[in-house]
């Protein structure tokens, strides 16, 4: 007998169905027995669907009991997932140990090529894997079936992968390997990218029962990948990441090491619980940050972030380190410390330098906390500079309580905080107490940092009992300020909503002794000698603007010193008070021209403002209007205003672009 044909019509297997079954075996092909077999049609259940044209020929088969052994094959058809296949098969049976083998190599998979081995047995099975150059869009589609990235996410680029699992009733070992060299990945939002990733992934896998346990390593070298505000950079800063992880076949996985590294961003460990379900997180969790460097860190972690503010273009330097403890998905311990940190801002707006300390805090209001320690060689912000500044203080949930007396220094001055303590910090019922006082400040220098004219004299105070409660700071006592040789006092002060869009100020405001020579040469109207009165009282301010105050400027009663006024100053009074055109010409004809400055007895000006509206008036009514200056002495010289009513924001306007211009001239004609 030189040949066997079996044909059979149709078969029923588990799980699909055969028909058009053909088996032969050539037993006088030279110099081994051929063997086909052939399958006109093949249904199998969904998802791996229907084939047709199934054929398997093999031209190299022994059969020599127990050994029934297909040793170079063929394999083709049509259909499934693949579409077409076309494969170099062996297969083997030993009908002594009942062990069926079986390998493919070069089958077409997704635009690359698999090679597969296997072996099945009565003790379980196993089964290898090596593909060279799969696409990932053709593999996601012929995944698919089975499993489903959401349509919003796209993937692309080639990977190459090995696997290795072996199977028995009591446990089942999964090894796998996998490289891509050029990985792109996005969702529809953009908030999650991964752009020419090049890195690989390795792992064990291991089930006995319903406990899984897995052993993987990730590596990253090359490419970006951005998650919401964390930017990774793995050609700068290579990523290594080891993991084990186990599951009891409940809801949560035990991660029992979680080791991240990449190199000069940070160093971290971690350990933890995952709870799954219906709804996911982290049960508890504890990270040890070993060591975190900037700049590094700064571009990775905060700079997206922080890309709107003042504080997304910083110069870093230094390190960090320190463990957070989490719990039911939020963080209930942090320490951190800091090693000699520099940030700053480009363009100069904020710099801190050499910063060093350390900070404790923990969710629990009652927990025991450590006090935390910052300092720093010397810091600066918007135009203002210090040196050295040390601050102790503590810190639970949403509160923060400075400890001790704080000197942070300001130019040649210093801000010394008493008190300082927050509690609900960032939600609508927070509360913060403030104490503090200024030890004095060269005026031209805050000038200078806040593009203000060149005040002179020097800024000191006291700033008591500032409360802030319901969206509400008040200030218990009075603010006090030496300016101008003088005295400031702000009283009854009230902020609404600062923190909002339309804040609302109320405040009283008196100075007492001013020294208008250095008022008037700072603000350019000319010179004035003698001391200054303000009484500014009932001021309201909306959004930072004026709408409301009573407000009066005058001579500082029993003041003997000398009063002089130039006559620039005359002619910047005058138009204020809307008689220029008179003044003018009188200085600039008869004897008048000849003087350059005027002794003066008073000297004053109140403004009633209501809306925009302000009502004006001087030191007493005259016959014409009212007195702005009284003269003295020879030439006498009265400044007279006769504007009653005037357009505030005009009136400010002008003045403003007037001492800019070092040529005040005010237009303030009657508001009808």
């Amino acid at each position: 007998m030189d040949r066997i044909v079996l044909e059979v019509g149709e078969v029923s297997l588990p799980g699909g169905q055969a028909s058009g079954a053909t088996v032969a075996l050539d037993l006088s092909a030279s110099p081994t027995p051929v063997a086909l077999a052939r399958v006109s049609r093949l249904r199998l259940e969904r998802p791996s669907g229907a084939y047709t044209a199934l054929e398997l020929i093999c031209t190299d088969l022994l059969v020599k009991e127990p050994e029934f052994v297909c040793r170079r094959g063929e394999l083709s058809g049509h259909g499934g997932p693949l579409g077409s296949i076309t494969a170099a098969a062996s297969a083997g049976y030993n009908t002594e140990h009942k062990i069926l083998s079986f390998s493919a190599a070069d089958l077409p998979v997704a635009g690359g090529r698999v090679r597969l081995s296997g072996r099945v047995g009565s003790a379980g099975w196993s089964l290898s894997t090596d593909a060279k150059a799969i696409d990932l869009v053709r593999a996601r589609a012929l995944a698919a079936p089975w499993i489903r990235l959401p349509d919003a996410y796209s993937l692309n680029g080639r990977m190459d992968a090995r696997g290795a699992a072996v199977f028995c009733p009591s446990s089942l070992t999964l090894e796998f390997a996998a490289r891509a060299a050029d990985l792109s990945f996005s969702n529809q939002d953009g908030t999650v990218v991964a752009q020419s990733v090049a890195g690989s992934a390795t792992g064990t896998l291991v089930r006995k029962g319903d406990d899984l346990t897995i052993d993987a390593e990730l590596d990253g070298s090359g490419g970006q990948t951005l998650a919401g505000p964390v930017l990774l950079d793995f050609t700068a800063n290579p990523l290594t990441l080891r993991t084990q992880v186990s599951f009891d076949g409940g809801q949560t996985w035990e991660i029992g090491a979680l080791q991240v590294s990449q190199k000069n961003l940070i160093e971290a460990h971690a350990r933890g619980q995952v709870t799954l379900g219906a709804h996911p997180g982290i049960t508890r969790a504890h990270v040890d940050v070993r060591n975190m460097t900037l700049p590094a860190a700064y571009r990775s972690f905060a700079q997206l972030t922080l890309a709107t503010t003042a504080l997304g273009a910083l110069t870093t330097a230094g390190g960090a380190s320190g463990a957070l403890d989490v719990a039911d998905g939020g963080v209930t311990r942090l320490d951190a410390h800091l090693d000699d940190i520099n940030l700053e801002d480009r363009k100069r707006k904020f710099s801190m330098m050499n910063v060093t300390g350390d900070l404790h805090w923990a969710a629990d209001p009652k927990a025991t906390v450590g006090p935390s320690h910052l300092g720093w060689s010397r810091a600066g912000a918007y135009g203002l500079s210090g040196a050295r500044a040390d601050v102790s203080f503590t810190a639970r949930e949403r509160s923060f309580a400075l400890l001790g007396d704080t000197r942070v220094p300001v130019f040649d001055g210093a801000i010394v905080v008493h008190t300082l303590a927050g509690r609900g910090l960032g939600t609508d019922a927070a509360e913060l107490d403030l104490d503090a006082e200024i030890e004095p400040i060269s005026m031209p220098l805050l000038s200078n940092a806040f593009n203000w004219p060149s005040l002179s004299g020097r800024l000191a105070g006291r700033i008591p009992g500032v409360a802030y409660r319901d969206r509400v700071l008040t200030v218990e006592g009075d603010i006090v300020a030496i300016v101008f040789n003088g005295t400031m006092v702000g009283s009854r002060f009230k902020l609404q909503d600062p923190l909002g869009p339309w804040p609302r100020l109320f405040a009283d405001v008196t100075a007492r002794g001013l020294d208008l020579d250095l008022v008037t040469h700072t603000f350019a109207i000319g010179s004035i000698t003698g001391l200054l009165n303000a009484d500014v009282k009932g001021l309201e301010l909306f959004n930072w603007s004026p709408v409301a105050f009573d407000a009066r400027l005058y001579s500082t009663p029993g003041d003997r010193s000398k009063h002089l006024i130039s006559q620039k100053a005359v002619a910047s009074i005058s138009n204020i008070g809307g008689g220029a055109g008179g003044v003018a010409a009188a200085l600039q004809s008869g004897v008048l021209q000849f003087f350059h400055t005027f002794h003066y007895d008073r000297i004053g000006i109140s403004c009633q403002l209501r809306g925009e509206v302000c009502l004006m008036a001087g030191i007493e009514p005259a016959r014409t209007g009212y007195y702005l200056v009284r003269g003295s002495g020879v030439p006498r010289i009265d400044i007279i205003g006769n504007a009653g009513r005037v357009d505030w924001p005009q009136l400010v306007a002008q003045i403003e672009a007037s001492i800019h211009s070092q040529n005040v001239t005010v237009e303030t004609g009657p508001r009808n």
